[in-house]
């Protein structure tokens, strides 16, 4: 027997792109079954039905083999798409994934006797032959400029194809009055056929209104005139889909030209790209990471160079050496750091499905808008901010979005909308999750804290409306019991900012009651390489993450405040509270050589921090190295870093810093 295992990585791969590019044609055609979009699936089934056949994968052999024979009645208009068939492909790309993964992991499959019977005998007792529709006529001159007019107008087009019943007594008075009834409430019909500008006349002229197409403009869904255009009085099926205007001849057949030569030549050469694996995009990115440490070693063996042998030529020669090694490693590692980062299309992908399944099972009309789709994000930060990203819009979808008999009652559309957004600012990636839902209501949150324990009533009452809100991140903050009292909002999310400050990110909320709620997340570009601000303590290094710091200040000594027994320092009219850093590490205070103390203002979602140290050391582009699980989890302590000296510098974990401290001061009143 043939050893397959040769091609088992290659199979894996296909299958991935196969199903995510299933499941995403499943979600198109569930809103327009047009003909490509059927097509489309047809092919992926067929394809993975092939693969998994060459490596011997009996049951997704099976499975798709069933998937592809509905599809096929569906091409040959002898199956409907209705939501019957849509759950049922969705159930059975469940059940794909599923036997992928167990593939991939070595187990035993799953049982799929009841979904292949499903799926068998899905047609038994509701096989129809569909009606042979339509096609639209040639457009004259006029009707494409009037095309061309909607489409600019920013108006949908539509190819709406009706069948009327066979006991329909009167076929061509019946069509008319449809047609005028589809100009009076979908938009302005383009062309038909038959014409509805003028009835047809002979023997035979009955029969010839039994099928008739539509292209209208119109700013309706397709999902709504689809649902009107199946109850219209007399019609035994509809099918609306979206209509692509054909290229012109000019358009379609360009001249060839020298440029169009060469792209062609090209074209034949093949994809110019590679599969890598992601442990050799680590070992490669770990590479970096060394030589980036030893440039920076060779950056200060070249000053202190310098300061010992000035004017001489062999420095002149190190220092143009350093500089052009410093050059190649900084694009090295922009090189290395673009191969390891994907489109957060990869991740905003999953999430459709996910609100398509909540909004069918909450019973809610839920639209979910994705943008920044090209917004690229480290692979390894990607798969870390999923979890975070997929309770957050549970909870706008669950939680947030109020129901449709709600929305209307508050003068909203029936349908909510949550919008997930992407972009660069800076070296970090921000994403918002926005729902146009009930809103966060502080007096509850509050009500709803003090009831369980989280704060005092003192501390109730200096909390402002938007401190508020931040409970919501409390551990235990949400119940069961407490869901529909404050909105549904906090289920887990100290769980979501943990996974985020864990990232070295922060969250943020604004929230209007009625309006909506929007979640903004920042998080660095990778975890691998960051810029941090080099501080010393106690003679000891330490690195503070950019991503944390607000500001730097200096700080008199006598400005430097206590309020019930905590120093403080004021900045703008705003009351931080300061912490020694040394304190915190338990190290010894050194000793002051200036009345002015190096303060870094740090932050942490919507808590502030003045970080008093003995000395900055400027800022540097650093690597991460873990701490290794010898060690584990160190308290303050993220990770480490090897500097240029040889030494090594602990990365201060900010956001426990900051929880931390809070603990103590809380135990500390007790």
């Amino acid at each position: 027997m043939e050893d397959l295992s040769a091609y088992r990585e290659a199979f894996i791969e296909e299958l991935v792109d196969q199903l995510e590019r299933m499941e995403q044609d499943l979600l198109s055609m569930e809103k327009d079954a047009s003909e490509e979009i059927v097509q489309s699936i047809f092919r992926s089934a067929h394809t993975i039905k092939g693969s998994s056949a060459a490596m011997g994968f009996e049951e997704m052999k099976s499975l798709t083999h069933e998937v592809e024979h509905l599809l096929d009645m569906v091409r040959g208009n002898k199956l409907e798409v209705d939501p019957r068939l849509i759950n049922l492909l969705f159930g059975a790309l469940d059940v794909l994934k599923a036997l992928r993964d167990e593939y991939m992991r070595g187990h035993t499959y799953s049982d799929i006797s009841k979904l292949l019977y499903d799926l068998q005998n899905f047609t038994k007792g509701t096989e129809v032959l569909l009606p042979k529709w339509r096609n639209l006529p040639e457009l004259t001159l006029e009707q494409s400029l009037r095309l061309e007019e909607a489409v600019e107008s920013g108006l949908r087009l539509l190819k709406i194809q009706l069948s009327l019943a066979d006991d329909c007594p009167m076929k061509a008075a019946r069509f008319h009055l449809i047609a005028q009834e589809i100009s009076a409430q979908y938009g302005a019909i383009i062309v038909s056929e038959p014409s509805a500008l003028f009835k047809q006349e002979g023997a035979a002229a009955e029969d010839g209104y039994s099928e008739s197409v539509f292209l209208i403009s119109t700013s309706l869904d397709i999902k709504d005139v689809q649902n009107q255009a199946s109850i219209l009085t007399d019609v035994r099926l509809a099918k609306v889909e979206s209509y692509k205007q054909p290229l012109s001849k000019k358009e379609s057949q360009p001249l060839p030209g020298p440029k169009e030569t060469v792209l062609e030549e090209k074209s034949k050469q093949g994809p110019q790209t590679i599969r890598v694996s992601v442990e050799r995009l680590e070992h490669l990115m770990n590479l970096v990471g060394e030589l980036l440490i030893d440039q920076t070693s060779l950056s200060q063996l070249k000053q202190s160079v310098s300061h010992r042998f000035a004017n001489e030529e062999f420095v002149e020669r190190l220092s143009d050496i350093t500089d052009h090694m410093s050059s190649i490693v900084e694009e090295l590692q922009e090189s290395v750091m673009k191969a390891r980062m994907l489109p957060i299309e990869h991740l905003f992908n999953r999430f459709p499905r996910m609100v398509r399944d909540l909004s069918q099972k909450l019973d809610k009309e839920i639209e979910l808008v994705l943008e920044g789709m090209e917004t690229e994000l480290d692979r390894t930060l990607i798969e870390e901010i999923g979890d975070p990203l997929i309770h957050l819009i549970r909870n706008a979808v669950d939680h947030g979005i109020e129901s449709a008999e709600t929305r209307l009652s508050k003068g909203k559309r029936a349908r909510g909308r949550v919008r997930l957004n992407s972009y660069h600012e800076d070296n970090q990636v921000v994403i918002t999750v926005e729902d146009d839902g009930a809103g966060i209501i502080p007096e509850r949150i509050k009500a709803s804290a003090l009831r369980k324990g989280i704060i005092s009533e003192e501390e109730a009452g200096r909390l402002s409306d938007h401190s508020a809100m931040y409970l919501i991140f409390q551990p235990g903050f949400s119940t069961a019991a407490s869901v529909s009292e404050v909105s549904g909002r906090g289920v887990g999310m100290d769980i979501v900012r943990n996974q985020i400050e864990r990232l070295n990110g922060l969250i943020d909320i604004q929230s209007t009651p009625d309006v909506g709620t929007c979640f903004t997340v920042r998080i660095p570009l990778t975890l691998a390489i960051i810029t941090g601000l080099m501080v010393k303590v106690s003679d000891r290094d330490f690195v503070i993450p950019m991503n944390n710091v607000i500001e730097i200040v200096r700080v008199p000594m006598e400005e430097i405040q206590t309020v019930q027994g905590e120093s403080v320092i004021v900045i703008r009219n705003q009351v931080i509270p300061l912490v020694w850093l040394c304190d915190a590490l338990h190290y010894s205070k050194g000793e002051l050589h200036s009345k002015f103390i190096p303060v870094v203002i740090v932050g942490s979602a919507e808590k502030k921090l003045a970080v008093a140290v003995d000395e900055l050391m400027g800022n540097q582009e650093i690597v991460i190295k873990t701490l290794g699980t010898f060690l584990g989890k160190i308290p303050f302590i993220a990770g480490a870093t090897i500097l240029g000296n040889g030494r090594v510098a602990l990365i201060l974990e900010i956001a426990y810093l900051i929880q931390r401290l809070k603990k103590d001061k809380a135990r500390a009143v007790v």
